[in-house]
């Protein structure tokens, strides 16, 4: 990341350095599986670099985060606008020199707010559980994709190539340091645009602007109670990996109303769908989001 590169340069193993990862560690998740790697490789950076579950109330996660101190927190942009909302509460103490976002896309409303409330600078990347580093900031905010280890190529909807300059319906991604599982032009299904210039700060990787997930996170509680937040990528691991629903849909209807849909039909849906009522309320009730009503439909997708 470019923020405090001057430091690095001087201490370039972050000895003194505190990281921790906030988001999924209870599966086969890419980004912890990958922490969890580097944790083996290098002993020394046990104590250092940790993880902690974004599933845990928003209480119990700064308290968390306040025990460890971290200097470095990486995590999803929906997530860092959880801690920036904790800290404004005055229930998050901790004070990181970094926040470090990626997964999701960062827009530069949410950056302003999270530097604004945490005091720290955000440093953006994009990649994929298919190839986790794509992708990252340059001191000027601009994605420089890693094009020596990846092939990424913008289509439109046809799977046609679109020039520079332009956004395309979707992305085809070919991972050139996989050799154990190769990926071939396999479709990310993001959109994204190669910018035709070079970028000021002087490298000759490429310039990318990425619309990827931009899911809406959840805001639950009854008129003068405190609204519990749920971001979405723990509304989908619980779904997913709770209930083992991936064809899905949840739309909130009101402070404690959510609508559940699924496009699956007869008896898969109907066990599909107990499954995922039973995990997302026992979640949502665990956060302390009491009197949820979740309505479920199938058969139809929006």
């Amino acid at each position: 990341p470019a923020a405090r590169s001057l430091e690095r340069l001087m201490n370039p193993w972050g000895l003194g350095q505190r990281f921790v990862f906030v988001g999924a560690t209870g599966g086969h998740f890419a980004s912890t599986v990958s922490i969890e790697r580097l944790r083996r490789l290098n002993p020394t950076l046990s104590l250092s670099l940790r993880s902690v579950s974004f599933l845990q109330s928003s209480e119990a996660l700064a308290a968390q985060l306040d025990a460890l101190r971290p200097t470095v927190v990486a995590t999803y942009p929906s997530v860092a606008l959880l801690l920036a909302e904790e800290r404004l509460a005055g229930r998050l103490h901790a004070v990181p020199q970094e926040i470090w976002t990626g997964g999701e896309e960062l827009s530069a409303t949410r950056r302003g707010f999270v530097q604004q409330a945490l005091g720290c600078p955000v440093v953006d990347n994009y990649g994929a559980s298919e190839f986790l580093t794509l992708a990252s900031e340059c001191r000027h905010g601009r994605l420089h994709l890693n094009s020596d280890w990846a092939i990424l190529e913008s289509v439109d909807a046809e799977g046609r190539a679109v020039p520079p300059g332009e956004r395309g319906a979707s992305s085809l991604l070919t991972n050139l340091a996989n050799h154990v599982q190769p990926l071939i032009r396999y479709d990310l299904g993001d959109r994204v645009r190669q910018d035709p210039d070079a970028c000021p700060c002087g490298s000759a990787l490429p310039v990318i602007e990425v619309e990827g997930r931009n899911d809406d996170a959840l805001r639950l509680g009854r008129p003068g109670a405190r609204a519990v937040y749920v971001p979405p990528l723990a509304v989908s691991t619980i779904l997913e990996d709770d209930a083992g629903l991936f064809d899905f849909q949840l739309v909130q209807q009101g402070p404690c109303e959510l609508l559940l849909r699924t496009g699956l039909q007869g008896k898969a849906a109907v066990d599909g769908l107990r499954r995922a009522r039973l995990a997302l309320s026992a979640y949502l009730q665990h956060l302390g989001a009491e009197g949820v009503h979740i309505h479920c439909k199938s058969g139809e997708r929006e």
